[in-house]
């Protein structure tokens, strides 16, 4: 039987949700119109106040897009790109995450390394470029290899940070309750830092992207960054904003992606802290 207090429940759940969709729908339109006051305004003062070979004109990077979009040889640039991103982003955030966790237990090591770390993480990557591809060659590897070497250090430190900032109540229920170092360790302190760890997997992702194309940049025979290249060194301001744009596309379609991986690590997280607190 349904109380007066339910159906209250029931109705302000009901208006929250309302309340969210009018608020996607406005954010929704709100960078629909940023896009479009953008564009005009590109359009309208390329040529007029702006010289077009330096900031080109929407409908000629309309048509460079079209172009490539019908070219097989752009969708196996995206191929690699898309390898070599996939592979840099696993082998440096796995590795992150892993370090991160075994430096949270092992005190003493994490404060050896830490002087280390941090000078090596203030290394300009461009400037290891070239090294890498002495050491790994011109291939996948070299890139994969650039791209994992920025995403290492972020997750690393912010799954370090994450473990040691875990709220100290949660781990003081879990030994009332009697539970062993390692299952706290893995059901008090992982879940507990679970945000920090998506936050570093979230910022790392755009450095993943940033390593591959530097590194085609540099020296390859494929890829978007060598697509890049190509348009940039033969003037075409239209190809290279047009690269620019599918690099922010895609990149914009990966953020979402790690927004629904975030919002559903938090609940897990939420889940998991409720449970410890009932005990």
């Amino acid at each position: 039987m349904k109380t007066d207090t339910d159906e209250q429940d029931l109705y302000e759940s009901q208006d929250d949700h309302l309340a969210k969709q009018r608020y996607r729908r406005r954010v929704t339109m709100g960078q629909v119109a940023l896009i479009a006051i953008v564009i005009a305004a590109w359009h309208f003062g390329s040529g007029r106040l702006l010289d077009p070979f330096f900031v080109g004109n929407p409908v000629g990077v309309g048509k460079v897009l079209i172009n490539d979009l019908g070219d097989p040889r752009f969708w196996n640039d995206l191929r690699v790109t898309g390898i070599e991103m996939t592979l840099g982003y696993l082998l440096g955030g796995l590795s992150g995450i892993a370090l991160g966790m075994l430096f949270a237990r092992w005190r003493i090591a994490a404060d050896i390394f830490d002087p280390f770390f941090t000078g090596l993480n203030s290394l300009p990557r461009i400037a290891l470029a070239p090294l890498l591809v002495i050491w790994f060659g011109i291939d996948m590897a070299s890139k994969v290899v650039l791209a994992a070497t920025l995403v290492f250090f972020l997750t690393f430190f912010t799954t370090l940070s994450g473990i040691r900032n875990v709220d100290p109540a949660l781990v003081d229920v879990a030994r009332l309750v009697g539970a062993s170092e390692r299952q706290i360790f893995r059901y008090v302190m992982l879940p507990g830092a679970a945000a920090w760890v998506i936050i570093g997997l979230k910022m790392s992702l755009p450095y993943a992207l940033i390593g591959v194309i530097v590194g085609e940049f540099l020296v390859a025979s494929s890829g978007l960054g060598y697509r890049l290249n190509f348009y940039s060194t033969s003037y075409n301001t239209n190809g290279t904003f047009a690269m620019l744009l599918v690099m922010m596309a895609l990149m914009m379609g990966l953020n979402g992606l790690m927004g629904l991986l975030e919002r559903y690590a938090l609940r897990w997280r939420a889940e998991m802290t409720t449970a410890i607190q009932g005990y």
